[in-house]
């Protein structure tokens, strides 16, 4: 579930969110599939929640520009037709940055309408920490040390911590902040949840040129960073669970390899870790793990000590 959290801006600051959003409603518009002309995508402007007068060509070329310079997102013009289409498709498939701007945006826009059927939105509760994006990414962009306290499930206790901000994570609909010690050892993974009392301080670091956020977590599942090396992993899921594993994925690097009557193999390449058994076990009886026999031993182990609760 995603929620969206209303920060106070200054005016300057609203006029670049507001042409972020007109933006987006933009792309999101002609990435429909169907090229539009200008008079056609005024048709839909003006009943939409940012029309503030007709687009004119002046204007909506800004917009062009600015989608191009931010998203890479290249708007191009068919001269036979005079209609405007999205170049490259398939790197808004791929942008998961982009496409998580736009569900913040349609959640926005619902906003209004949602709060007058409020009572037929049932919603799952607000993840809390998300008060401290906009303070992490500061830090980030200013190159500083934040300081914060955590709290640690397993310990059970508070600590304060002094950190490098390296990026953002999301998984299961939480937020993750991956930060490196002042001492360039291993990174650690702070769950926002369990953050409080964040601040700024005056200490300025980066992290380490060998942290990079698209390759850190390379072959992992999760929020999970192992360092023990990748497998390929063969799942038979079995009955209407197919659809779903299809639909959604469990791993970027899943491949559908066999089918059968009721049952189908998909292949991984990842590092087994908490979070892989955990979404294994989430399926119930319809997933089972075929190879590596390490990895079907220790759903095995996992699966013998559930039992045992239950059969005594």
């Amino acid at each position: 579930m995603l929620a969206v959290t209303f920060l106070p801006l200054d005016l300057k600051k609203r006029k670049a969110m507001g042409k972020l959003e007109k933006c987006l409603y933009i792309v999101e518009l002609l990435s429909r599939g169907k090229p539009m002309s200008l008079r056609e995508i005024n048709e839909h402007w003006e009943y939409s929640s940012f029309y503030d007068g007709e687009l004119l060509p002046k204007s909506f070329g800004r917009y062009k520009e600015y989608v191009s310079a931010v998203f890479a997102i290249d708007i191009e013009c068919d001269k036979r037709t005079n209609k405007y289409y999205i170049a490259n498709p398939d790197y808004i498939e791929n942008n998961a940055l982009y496409k998580y701007l736009l569900s913040a945006f349609h959640v926005e826009a619902l906003v209004e309408l949602a709060m007058k059927h409020k009572d037929c939105v049932v919603l799952e509760n607000a993840p809390s920490g998300v008060e401290y994006l906009q303070l992490i990414l500061k830090a980030i962009d200013q190159g500083v040390v934040i300081e914060f306290d955590y709290y640690s499930f397993n310990k059970k206790t508070v600590t304060h911590q002094q950190r490098i901000p390296c990026f953002l994570k999301t998984w299961e609909q939480r937020w993750y902040l991956i930060a490196e010690p002042l001492s360039r050892k291993t990174p650690t993974v702070y769950a926002l949840e369990r953050i409080s009392n964040l601040r700024l301080s005056e200490e300025r670091a980066t992290p380490s040129p060998d942290i990079k956020p698209q390759t850190y977590f390379d072959a992992c599942f999760g929020v999970n960073h192992e360092v023990c090396p990748p497998q390929l992993i063969k799942l038979k899921v079995y009955g209407s669970q197919v659809d779903y594993i299809k639909a959604r994925p469990l791993h970027e690097s899943q491949q559908e390899i066999e089918t059968g009557e009721g049952w189908s193999i998909f292949s991984y390449w990842l590092r087994p870790s908490y979070n892989f058994y955990q979404a294994v076990l989430w399926n119930r009886e319809k997933v089972e793990v075929l190879e590596p026999v390490e990895v079907r031993n220790e759903v095995r182990e996992i699966v013998e000590r559930i039992c045992s609760y239950y059969i005594k």
